[in-house]
């Protein structure tokens, strides 16, 4: 039925897709939802669920057969963490908060977590900013092989590339950054990976090709999504609005050169922290939209896409 599922396994960022679910009977409700859909294997949770939160959804991830990733994007962007600070004390506050996410991980069942770098800071502190963000990835990768060492696993870390210069504007950022920190954190830490999202390719004003064949030896962990340049649109930047958007930057068109691009560097062919390499929707509902249905126009988008890829 989804011939793709021994290649890779199709996820959904859960608190992107239903942003309005705050309440422990709206989450479960919604992962529910979620994990009950066949076309899904695996979810991707916010690390700002409270732990006993996160035990249950493990729990329902267990006994449905999805895999469990705990993005912890929001806890950074929330707590404005910097884990390329040129203060020592900022940077440490920000492994530390990752170390926690990393114990929550392990404690759940969790395959991987996922976050991003600090500020793209200014010209004159780019080196040592560079620098400290590989000391906090190798403190982390360390974290968790030690951590895993004891429970028999290995839990992943991802470093998210997100854009430099139009909304969030981290560190990682340009393609050649991203290049440049992996390529030393890997050299010490098999665990650690990027990952590339299809939505800020038109925000890094990148190529997708260009950036997956760059990026290709790093790559453990992929979203899809959308995204909007024109300034006064509502859904302007990183909001990651529904495929077919006016003004949006992607749809089938742009998953399917997305697709191709990775399937051309080997990407379904990698062995990864999950069973599967991962490919998560990452969709959300603008204002007085169902996220229901945005969740079914990605779906739709996506067999589009795939369809061409396999003719």
């Amino acid at each position: 039925m989804y011939p793709w599922h021994d290649c890779f396994h199709m996820g959904l960022i859960h608190f992107m897709a239903y942003p309005d679910a705050k309440s422990e009977e709206e989450i479960l409700s919604t992962v529910k939802k979620v994990l009950t859909d066949e076309f899904f294997q695996a979810i991707e949770i916010s690390a700002l669920v409270e732990r006993p939160i996160l035990e249950k959804i493990g729990k329902m991830c267990e006994i449905s057969k999805v895999e469990l990733l705990l993005a912890a994007q929001p806890l950074v962007l929330t707590k404005k963490l910097n884990l390329n600070s040129v203060d020592e004390s900022e940077r440490k506050q920000a492994v530390e908060e990752i170390k926690t996410v990393i114990d929550n991980a392990y404690s759940v069942g969790a395959k991987a977590v996922a976050f991003l770098s600090g500020r793209m800071p200014q010209e004159n502190e780019l080196e040592v900013a560079k620098a400290q963000l590989v000391k906090s990835l190798r403190e982390l990768c360390s974290y968790s092989q030690e951590h895993g060492e004891r429970e028999g696993r290995i839990v992943a870390v991802n470093l998210e590339v997100f854009d430099w210069s139009v909304d969030k504007k981290a560190l990682v950022g340009p393609a050649s950054v991203a290049f440049e920190i992996a390529s030393n954190v890997r050299t010490f830490h098999q665990n650690f990976g990027l990952t590339v999202d299809l939505s800020h390719q038109p925000l890094l004003f990148e190529d997708s090709f260009y950036t997956v064949q760059l990026l290709a030896p790093f790559i453990t962990h992929v979203h899809i999504g959308n995204a909007v340049l024109k300034k006064d649109h509502p859904a302007h930047g990183d909001l990651h609005p529904r495929f077919g958007i006016s003004d949006g930057a992607n749809d089938v068109n742009e998953v399917f050169y997305f697709l191709k691009s990775l399937k051309k560097v080997g990407y379904f062919d990698k062995k990864v922290a999950t069973e599967r390499p991962v490919i998560s929707f990452e969709v959300k509902p603008m204002v007085g939209e169902d996220p229901d249905l945005v969740v079914a126009n990605a779906k739709r988008t996506f067999l589009s896409a795939y369809a061409r890829l396999i003719q």
